[in-house]
């Protein structure tokens, strides 16, 4: 029999129980039964309001399998709340019931992890998570980092997200809580799954490092740089690293004295566990700040010894950690020095006779990126197996690509980067068919990044050519060869035009467009880059550009700028990628028919814009070289259709006929010149030189100028484009309007170019068909005499027929 006290206890419960259903709060009210339960069970308002509850509970079809779910810990109940969520457009109460409920779920549970990052990519539910933050952070915290790798992830989203918390200054103490809790996890011993916490450190530091200032201090680094171990998870190596990036960024000078000192204080130590560490972080720091790990690498002592270091320690990991530091190392110059001078016999002792494929691979990668120096080796090593040649490195990187180990593949890869800068070996690797179908096939395989990025690293100096140089350019590199009192020397003879166009061909024979289609769907701004420059070489030679276009190269290099150009971090991509992209672009669309690439699909206006984008002046030697070919490629599309002429015009026409038919540079007033003509064939740009406006009539007077150039592409162009303007009537007006507008016409009819005569004599034709006003005025310019010559020196039939007939209208003969 329960007490009095018992009873008010109970009725109190009910009451707060019926509060939290009216405020939609089901699982507050369902702890509130729960108690009042234990009480009074057979009280009957307690029966009545679980009676209430289960009705509001049985309205969500996903709140009721969540209660079910928490009661049963079965996971076939989390596989139907998680069917649930994932086929539901959430509202917000029941986005935020669902959290409360979930939340009162404790433990690890690979179902319960999915259901929580599911859930948490609701807008309602992040807003009750960072609400559940600002009042528990460490309980929130520990309970989603046990839960897994998608809860820790939705507990990211929501602390990067302002727009889920109340205030400025609950968003920053967010950030500043969880990531003390996160460096306070790392600090534990034996943590299992340490690569979240690590990841909350990274993406706190990568997002909001100004939030963070006054928090981490030697030890957290430490924890930090200690996580770069090879020893460790890649995963937790990987965001060690983008950590340590950001410290560096964040306070570099600190940065750099703080792994100064956990380098060499390890070092110092000497065991084979803290040199592993020491070595670990060395490498993982020199492709992030060079000049500190070279300080280090060549630090009075350490090179000379490192050998006999390692040797004593008899550890397989501190010679892998040695191994991959070496490597790391040879990024700098003189530390490829000092490892040819005083590791070259270790490493190819360790090429010859270790079986572990792994250090064996690290040994033979090292060695190909300090080259062919013989060594001169000044520690007590002495070599007892035969020295592997370059050529021996090669044949085992070769043959290590078209293996089936993944780890070997991506140091063979690796290597070949590295090697494929010398000219030999481009065109070695170039003359392997098997080998670049093996290569491709990989690239296609792979979801390695870095292997990926070595395999375009090699295919991009297969095909890579010469920088073109400007004469001045040719000019400095002599001076500052002499200057260093060298002679200049003239490049190796397989880095020529015609050796690359081969390499070209035969990169191209293999396949390497749909790859590089394929492979940009998921492309890192790395990725893209080099696929533009590897594009861009491939697109030189006019006899590879239908190819180029047949296999997706025109609608891969328009994504790939349109990409570029709508990042919100166009800085991450590589400084000329985007100009690379338009280029490669421009080229191919000089030497194909339009029609057979664009369609519905990929409009022919889509290309515009690129193009465009390299009308515009650079500091580059070469723009005026890029403004040229965008010009023949704007042309070609001008042929297509009035649509895409009139595109042109709205977009360009102001730069093309204001400024580049001024240009000093001959072939770019050419092109422009070529342009227009193919844009006449459009009403708009008939308009543009015949509205009678003082602008439209200083355009007409520099179109008539181009008929007197000495280029005769030009005076061809212009008088096509005149001819066009010239079959309207309001164009012959404004023409005769120009104070020597039949007179520049007249000198196309007397061009030594049987062509260019042919569209004077049309321009001509035209102006007398309006009667006695164009009439008089090409009499008044000789236009009789001119005809004349014109029937004496023409020999094509169409010139003679079209020059007899005019001269009859000049001499009132019809």
């Amino acid at each position: 029999m329960i007490t009095t006290a018992e009873e008010e206890r109970a009725l109190e419960l009910v009451q707060k129980a019926s509060e939290a259903v009216q405020a939609s709060k089901l699982s507050d009210a369902a702890r509130f039964l729960r108690e009042a339960t234990n009480l009074a069970p057979e009280h009957g308002q307690v029966k009545a309001a679980w009676m209430n509850l289960r009705e509001e509970e049985e309205k969500s079809e996903l709140l009721t399998a969540c209660n079910e779910w928490v009661k049963s810990q079965d996971e076939a109940d989390g596989e139907k709340v998680l069917k649930l969520i994932r086929g539901q457009d959430l509202g917000a109460k029941e986005a935020e019931q669902a959290m409360e409920i979930l939340m009162e779920f404790k433990g690890e549970d690979d179902v319960l992890d999915q259901v929580t990052g599911e859930l948490l990519q609701n807008l309602d539910a992040q807003v009750w998570l960072a609400k559940a933050i600002e009042e528990r952070p460490t309980q929130v915290y520990y309970e989603l980092f046990e839960r897994g790798d998608d809860s820790i992830n939705g507990l990211l989203k929501v602390l990067l997200r302002r727009e889920v918390w109340p205030s400025e200054e609950l968003f920053v103490q967010g950030h500043r809580d969880q990531f003390m809790l996160s460096l306070a996890m790392m600090m534990e011993e034996a943590l299992d799954h340490p690569e979240r916490a690590m990841k909350g450190i990274a993406q706190l530091l990568a997002h909001h490092a100004d939030h963070l200032k006054g928090i981490i201090d030697a030890d957290s680094f430490d924890v930090i740089l200690a996580s770069l171990d090879i020893r460790l998870p890649q995963s937790l190596r990987g965001q060690a690293t983008l950590a340590t990036i950001k410290l560096l960024e964040l306070a570099p000078n600190t940065a750099q004295d703080l792994i100064s000192k956990f380098v060499t204080s390890r070092v110092q130590r000497s065991t084979a566990d803290d040199l592993i560490v020491a070595f670990s972080a060395a490498a993982a720091i020199f492709p992030i700040t060079v000049s500190i790990a070279a300080a280090l690498f060549l630090t009075e002592g350490f090179i000379s010894t490192l050998v006999s270091v390692v040797e004593s320690k008899k550890s397989l990991k501190l010679e892998q950690a040695a191994l991959e530091l070496a490597s790391a190392a040879c990024v700098d110059k003189a530390c490829r020095e000092a490892i040819n001078r005083h590791c070259r016999i270790w490493l190819e002792d360790i090429v010859a006779v270790v079986k572990d494929k792994k250090r064996a691979n690290l040994a033979a990668l090292v060695l190909v990126k300090i080259g062919d120096e013989p060594p001169n080796s000044e520690g007590p090593h002495i070599v007892v197996h035969g020295k592997p040649d370059q050529a021996d490195l090669l044949s085992r990187f070769k043959s290590m690509v078209l293996s089936d180990e993944p780890t070997s593949k991506q140091d063979s890869v690796e290597g070949l980067a590295y090697a494929s800068l010398q000219p030999k070996v481009r065109e070695d690797l170039a003359s392997s068919p098997k080998f670049l179908k093996g290569l491709i096939e990989t690239m296609k395989e792979t979801e390695t990044p870095n292997l990926l990025f070595g395999g375009l690293t090699i295919i991009s100096n297969l095909t890579a050519y010469l920088p073109i140089q400007s004469e001045e350019e040719k000019r400095i590199a002599q001076i500052k060869a002499y200057a260093n009192t060298q002679k200049p020397s003239d490049p190796d003879p397989l880095l020529d035009d015609a050796h690359v166009t081969v390499r070209c061909q035969k990169i191209l024979s293999s396949d390497i467009v749909p790859l590089l289609v394929a492979i940009s769907k998921r492309g890192s701004p790395t990725v893209l880059s080099n696929t533009a420059s590897i594009l861009l070489a491939l697109s030189k030679a006019k006899t590879h550009r239908s190819t180029l276009a047949q296999q997706g190269a025109v609608k891969l290099l328009n994504q790939i700028w349109d990409h570029i150009s709508a990042s919100p971090t166009p800085a991450l991509f590589s400084g000329t990628a985007k100009a690379t992209a338009a280029q490669a672009l421009a080229r191919i669309l000089i030497s194909i028919n339009p029609a057979h690439v664009f369609n519905s699909a990929l409009p022919a206006t889509s290309a515009i814009r690129p193009l465009l984008s390299l009308l515009e002046p650079t500091d580059s030697s070469t723009w005026q070289l890029h403004a040229f070919e965008s010009l023949l490629a704007l042309t070609n599309l001008a042929s297509l259709n009035t649509e895409t002429q009139d595109h042109i015009i709205r977009t360009s026409f102001d730069k093309v006929c204001d400024d580049l038919l001024l240009s000093p540079n001959a072939l770019v007033r050419r092109a422009a010149t070529e342009l227009l003509c193919n844009l006449m064939a459009s009403p708009t740009c008939i308009e543009k030189f015949a509205d009678a406006s003082p602008r439209a009539r200083q355009r007409l007077h520099l179109l008539l100028a181009m008929t007197d150039v000495d280029d005769p592409p030009t005076r061809s162009a212009a008088g096509g484009a005149l001819a066009m303007l010239a079959s309207f009537d309001l164009g012959v007006q404004e023409i005769l309007a120009q104070p020597r507008g039949v007179e520049f016409l007249l000198v196309l009819c007397r061009d030594e170019n049987e062509d260019i005569r042919h569209r004077g004599v049309v321009c001509v034709r035209s102006v007398v068909e309006i009667g006695d006003q164009g009439i008089e005025a090409v009499n008044k310019k000789g236009g009789v005499e001119v005809l004349k010559g014109v029937l004496k020196e023409s020999r094509r039939q169409e010139v003679l027929g079209l020059g007899v007939e005019t001269l009859k209208i000049l001499l009132g003969q019809t």
